[in-house]
């Protein structure tokens, strides 16, 4: 083969002969220089990586491109470079870089080839070596947690260690739970992967231990979980791969149930019944705590015997009321929800009026007079006349008081199932304030409900027994309601 010099003489005196001066050029084709010939890359942790660059200089005078660098007897695949087509401008440099990181603890010897269109160094070969050696020891206890009974609702954390117990830096590569567990038994979590102080980018030194928390947290909807598993990879070539079985049982909470919605009449007791509750695990007797979380403004109602699977309440007013339910079982675990039932207290007269006020110890007297009576006689209905009789015997065409409260808060409650087709005019006495004064300011609030319907709310203060206070008036069969507002 004849010398680059040689060459390009070769090349102008052809040109030369053939006339074409206005062509002539010296060295039009790229010329690829490598600056090493051989790579060591030593010591390299097994599953660790190191990488070094290959610089390829053009001292030609065209454009080199590299094409196709690949790495040939390649024991194991412990060397690779990426894929890429790299143009190099003349005079200028490129790099390609080349990666080890043996498999195993062993001497690894392989061959980086580069190609470019250099037309006379095609190829060049640069030789690769390096050896793979186990610089830690991996050590993980325990290798089976068992949480143990774990109620639902709430959580119980252990503790994994691992260690590194060889004579140098060990990688950790990945901690979690595996994807079948992550999958099957999300109860199962890894809360930390690395406490402080933990190693830095997966590195334990020599001797050095981290804590891994794993949790069991069973939800309401949980159901008995399996073995889970906890996965460690590290770059320990004789143990790459160490897992921890994880198991534990459930304790799942008791469900409660309060029973169906229903409406009911105002002062007629409504039976709560929880007797479909249950647990389960079967862990009974089971235990009830019932609470009445909404009723109207002013009511005075209660759950009689909250602590009873079945219990009773009675709607004082017309409105809503919800009622919550509670139940424990035998082990001293709570619902984790309550359930709630809903009670509508809807009246079945048409015609009903309700008397509530403010202070505990005032009594106010709620009258319906039919016209021309007058305050205490027959046409009067009261505490005193609970059931007069206004209409035609058996044709239930009179009003009756339903409720008369003697001291605090009310409610006075009259209904009228079919009233006649006159006007009611409703008073409200203030009969007994209970102080040496006679003295007690309330608020007093008059509903009236018409077919079932809120129709008016009327609100007035009083300050003093023997007030009378003339509210409103209601004119039949319209149901139309005016407020008097007047005070005797």
């Amino acid at each position: 083969m004849l010398p680059r010099a040689a060459t390009a003489a070769l090349v102008l005196l052809a040109l030369g002969l053939s006339g074409c001066e206005e062509h002539a050029f010296v060295g039009s084709f790229p010329v690829m220089e490598v600056g090493v010939d051989q790579i060591e890359f030593g010591a390299v942790p097994v599953g660790r990586t190191a990488t070094r660059e290959v610089v390829i200089k053009n001292s030609g005078a065209n454009v080199l491109h590299l094409s196709e660098p690949g790495v040939w007897e390649n024991p194991g695949g412990a060397f690779w470079v990426p894929e890429y087509d790299q143009a190099i401008e003349p005079g200028t440099q490129g790099i390609v870089e080349v990666t080890f990181g043996p498999p195993d603890v062993q001497r690894y010897l392989s061959i980086l080839a580069i190609k470019g269109n250099d037309p006379e160094n095609r190829l060049v070969e640069v030789r690769l070596g390096g050896d793979g050696f186990r610089q830690g020891a991996i050590e993980v206890e325990p290798l089976h947690v068992d949480f143990g009974t774990v109620n639902a609702g709430e959580a119980a954390l252990e503790t994994v260690y691992i260690r590194n117990v060889g004579k140098g830096d060990l990688y950790i590569n990945h901690v979690d739970l595996t994807d079948s567990t992550k999958t099957n038994f999300p109860d199962y979590r890894v809360i930390n992967p690395f406490i402080d102080p933990g190693p830095e980018d997966g590195r334990l030194e020599e001797g050095q231990e981290v804590q891994i928390r794993v949790a069991y947290q069973p939800g309401p909807d949980s159901t008995p979980p399996g073995n889970g598993w906890l996965q460690v990879l590290a770059a320990d070539p004789f143990q790459p791969e160490t897992r921890v079985q994880l198991t534990a049982k459930i304790n799942r909470a008791p469900v409660a149930d309060a029973g169906a919605d229903r409406t009911a009449d105002p002062l007629i007791p409504v039976t709560l019944d929880g007797s479909s509750s249950f647990d389960p695990d079967g862990h009974e007797p089971l235990s009830y705590e019932w609470a009445l979380v909404r009723k109207p403004e002013g009511s005075n109602a209660a759950i009689l015997n909250p602590q009873r699977e079945t219990t009773t309440l009675v709607p004082d007013l017309v409105g809503v009321y919800e009622a919550k339910l509670w139940v424990e079982d035998s082990t001293g675990l709570k619902s984790l929800l309550p359930d709630r039932v809903v009670v509508t207290a809807i009246p079945a007269e048409r015609l009903l009026v309700e008397l509530v006020w403010d202070s505990p110890i005032a009594d106010l007297d709620l009258h319906m007079l039919h016209p021309g009576g007058s305050l205490g006689d027959f046409l009067d209905c009261h505490y005193n006349n609970r059931n007069p009789d206004w209409g035609t015997p058996g044709q239930g065409d009179d009003p009756a008081m339903l409720h008369d409260d003697l001291m605090g808060f009310g409610p006075e409650t009259i209904g009228y199932a079919n009233p006649l087709d006159v006007t009611y005019t409703l008073k409200i006495d203030f009969f007994a304030a209970h102080t040496p004064s006679g003295r007690e300011p309330t608020t007093a609030t008059l509903r009236i409900f018409v077919d079932g319907l809120l129709r008016a709310e009327i609100v007035r203060k009083l300050s003093k027994q023997g007030q009378l206070w003339t509210a409103a008036s209601v004119q039949w069969p319209e149901g139309a309601i005016t407020e008097l507002n007047q005070m005797e």
